[in-house]
């Protein structure tokens, strides 16, 4: 019997998880079954288990390799940024590119996975952990900022990074089910002046 080699069950695994994307998004999480998955996906069930034992390991991995990376590539693309405000500013700017490439359906997926999490307790824990991670990285550029002297001391880091994720969420929304009139510069813009604003001394604000 021929080896399997890593490269061939990566590939066997993206197969399922494009399948189960697109299952997901034409049916809805619930009403998607193993075997619609299966299906799609040109595989018979039995292999589909080998490599994913429920439906709830798909969404997970689904959500690791479609959302879960934000935080990784935020950090490797801002770190060696000097400067709270400029490292703040890129992440947003990030942001904003990553909706113009991306291809819509990640967006939807996003929609699909928020409506599970309310009901399946792994797939919002799953979310959580995206969302604490990016939280976190967030909060800790501020809290630099606030020891730099370059922030307001007493800016509530957690919760002002909190609201942005939870902004870039709901444009992302916005976005994904095409509502019309959106313009993503000018929410850039007038989120970057809102932070300035909130967070930078006026003797900053003003050099």
């Amino acid at each position: 019997m021929p080896k399997v080699t890593p490269d061939h069950k990566e590939q066997r695994k993206q197969t399922i998880l494009d399948a189960a994307q697109s299952v997901f998004l034409g049916k809805g999480y619930q009403l998607a079954t193993v075997d619609d998955i299966a299906a799609r996906s040109g595989l018979s069930v039995g292999a589909l288990y080998r490599y994913f034992p429920t439906k709830s390991d798909i969404m997970l991995t689904l959500l690791e390799r479609k959302l879960g990376r934000a935080p990784e590539i935020l950090q490797r693309l801002t770190q060696d940024i000097a400067g709270a405000w400029p490292r703040l500013q890129r992440c947003i700017e990030i942001f904003v590119h990553a909706l113009h490439v991306r291809h819509p359906s990640t967006g939807r997926f996003l929609i699909v996975a928020w409506g599970e999490a309310i009901q399946d307790n792994t797939v919002r824990k799953g979310l959580q952990g995206r969302y604490a991670e990016l939280v976190d990285y967030l909060a800790s550029i501020i809290d630099e900022g606030i020891a730099a002297g370059e922030f307001l001391p007493g800016a509530e880091s957690w919760v002002i990074a909190s609201m942005l994720v939870g902004m870039a969420d709901g444009i992302t929304l916005y976005w994904s089910t095409g509502t019309p009139g959106m313009d993503l510069r000018a929410m850039r813009f007038t989120t970057l002046q809102m932070l300035r604003n909130y967070l930078t001394p006026l003797a900053i604000r003003e050099e």
